[in-house]
This record gives structure tokens, C-alpha cells and sequence, in this order.
């Protein structure tokens, strides 16, 4: 069962009811929460439902009109899937990657998984003014942007761009930090 601000946020999401970014927040908790996927899949179902059942008695709907509600709703905007992911609990210990994020630096999932990613990723080169930055950020629950050396597993260095976000519940409490990293080059 998901939480309540969830449901609320698959309303919101699948009503067209949510402005851009909190479009794109939403859309980060769809790449990795399996559960609200399938909330939202049932809300569009249910929302085509009453559409075409709200036509009166007399007047039947064409075929084709559930179909095109639907395709309509997915229809939205195209998301930019990220290159690299990580989405880390309130507390930035590592709950989920996509494949990108572990071809991008090396380690699995398994290795990864209930520690944070920026022990592992950040070495003598990452520059501590823009780990303080991040983390300023994240106390302060706001998205933030920075460039930063890290590290391969294999030892190698690369330039990368994070962008962290936060996902807060009604109380304004992290409940999730999703972080897209875009390689820029070696280092």
C-alpha cells in the first residue's frame, strides 16, 4: 500500500495537475518505485474508465476511445532518461541504480547497496568545496548541481556532473535524494 503522499502525487501526476518540475520529481520515483508505476498505470486505467462510462446510455462511445485516452495520457511530455542514477533513502544510503550508474563507475549494485555513494565514488581529487556545497544542499532539502572528480572501482578518475533532488513527503522530510551523474570527460 503506498504511503498517502504518494497516492496524492499519483493523482496529482496522472489529473496533469503538477507543474513541470514537480513533473520530473514524480517522474524519477516512476524510474525506480515498481508500486507507483503501478498505481499510475491503474489510475489511467480508471481514469478511461470514467471517461468512456460517463457518456449517457443512449450514445456509445467509439471502440477506439479508451484506447486513445490512454494513449493520450502517456502521450505527455518525454522524460530525458538520465544517463546514470542512484537514489539514495532519506539518510543517503544507497537504495536503488540503474544500469547506466554501475557501468559508469564500476560497481554493483550489491556493493553499493545501504552505503552512500560518495564514499565509495569521491577521492583526493574531489574537490571538498563542492562536497560541502552538496552537502549543504541536502541538509537544506533543495536540489543542487556540481561537478566533481570521482573515482571508477578500478581506480581511474572521471569528471562527472550530479544533480541531486530531493523527494520530500508532505512534511517536508527527504524520503528519497535521486541523483543524475553525466560523465564529462576524464580527469
Amino acid at each position: 500500500m503506498l504511503a498517502p503522499f504518494l497516492q496524492d502525487r499519483v493523482a496529482l501526476y496522472v489529473a496533469g495537475a503538477m507543474t513541470a518540475p514537480e513533473r520530473e520529481n514524480f517522474e524519477l520515483v516512476l524510474d525506480f518505485e515498481e508500486e507507483v508505476r503501478a498505481s499510475v498505470a491503474e489510475s489511467q486505467e480508471a481514469l478511461a474508465l470514467a471517461v468512456t462510462s460517463a457518456a449517457p446510455a443512449c450514445a456509445v462511445p467509439p471502440a477506439a476511445l479508451k484506447t486513445r485516452i490512454l494513449g493520450s495520457l502517456s502521450a505527455r511530455p518525454p522524460r530525458v532518461a538520465p544517463v546514470a542514477m542512484v537514489v539514495t533513502d532519506g539518510r543517503g544510503l544507497t537504495e536503488w541504480v540503474n544500469p547506466a550508474f554501475t557501468a559508469m563507475c564500476g560497481y554493483s549494485f550489491a556493493e553499493l547497496r545501504g552505503r552512500k555513494p560518495g564514499h565509495l565514488l569521491q577521492g583526493p581529487d574531489t574537490d571538498p568545496a563542492a562536497l560541502d556545497r552538496i552537502r549543504a544542499a541536502v541538509a537544506a532539502r533543495r536540489s543542487c548541481c556540481e561537478t566533481v572528480v570521482n573515482y571508477h572501482r578500478n581506480g581511474s578518475r572521471y569528471l562527472a556532473e550530479i544533480s541531486i533532488t530531493p523527494i520530500l513527503d508532505d512534511d517536508d522530510q527527504p524520503v528519497w535524494f535521486a541523483a543524475k551523474e553525466r560523465i564529462l570527460g576524464v580527469a
